[in-house]
């Protein structure tokens, strides 16, 4: 059976795509802040071997030491979704520097581990949860967006380092549309809103299928090529 790392899996979509694997079967690590809520899923499925560890993936370095200790523990990682993220609707300063330290260089230094271990181990699967955002700037909060096309760039020239060197990495960016969660309910005008157990099932079949890209849910790549094509003036005025 398969060992799976979740971080960030505390609510949202990370916490159904935990719920899912754990109800495969799965052996799990995982990881966020609040320790209490990783409980509640332990406890949930007290019969499945589910390993829980906090984690603040803002603490770079730290986050990469609990990573060497959850490798250890289970003996290996076959799959690794990086999942923690923060993005506020009218960021001020200070949020825009929480939004870069942990959308962008939290993930780096997770998304470098996992790809530097599964070289080590010559196997492995690399997740990582961007955003629709990726694809463009945003007039509204700008500091999101260019954060998650960090993590966008950087899961691309790992994927395309796989194809080059190492065969059996593999690396998949999840670009999810809006879906209901705790972080997007402070959004307005919201549509095509998917459940976090939709979007967790499309994600896990995209992982099965081992995609380099997946939009969740699928509808989001028809809205993904409209927004890659619309100029400036026009994409200033809808988005």
């Amino acid at each position: 059976m398969k060992k799976i790392v979740i971080v960030g899996a505390t609510t949202g979509i990370g916490r159904s795509l935990a719920e899912l694997y754990a109800q495969k079967g799965f052996t799990l690590t995982l990881t966020g802040r609040r320790l209490n809520l990783l409980k509640e899923i332990q406890e949930k499925y007290p019969e499945n071997a589910i390993h829980i560890c906090q984690m603040d993936v803002a603490d770079t370095e730290g986050s990469r030491k609990l990573m060497d200790e959850i490798a250890e523990n289970m003996g290996g990682i076959d799959i690794c979704v990086i999942n923690a993220g923060i993005g506020y609707p009218k960021a001020n300063y200070e949020q825009e520097i929480e939004t870069v330290d942990i959308n962008a260089r939290g993930f780096l230094a997770l998304a470098h581990w996992s790809y530097q271990f599964f070289k080590k181990q010559n196997y492995g699967h690399l997740v990582g949860v961007s955003s629709l955002a990726s694809l463009r700037g945003s007039p509204n909060n700008p500091e999101y967006h260019a954060t998650k096309a960090f993590m966008k760039s950087y899961l691309e020239g790992l994927r395309l380092k796989s194809l080059k060197k190492y065969s059996k990495i593999y690396v998949t960016d999840i670009r999810p549309g809006f879906v209901d969660t705790p972080m997007t309910k402070q959004n307005k005008g919201m549509f095509w809103v998917a459940s976090s157990e939709k979007a967790a099932n499309q994600i896990y079949d995209a992982i099965e299928s081992k995609k380099g890209v997946a939009y969740i849910t699928k509808r989001w790549g028809i809205l993904a090529f409209v927004m890659k094509n619309l100029p400036n003036w026009l994409y200033a005025k809808f988005f």
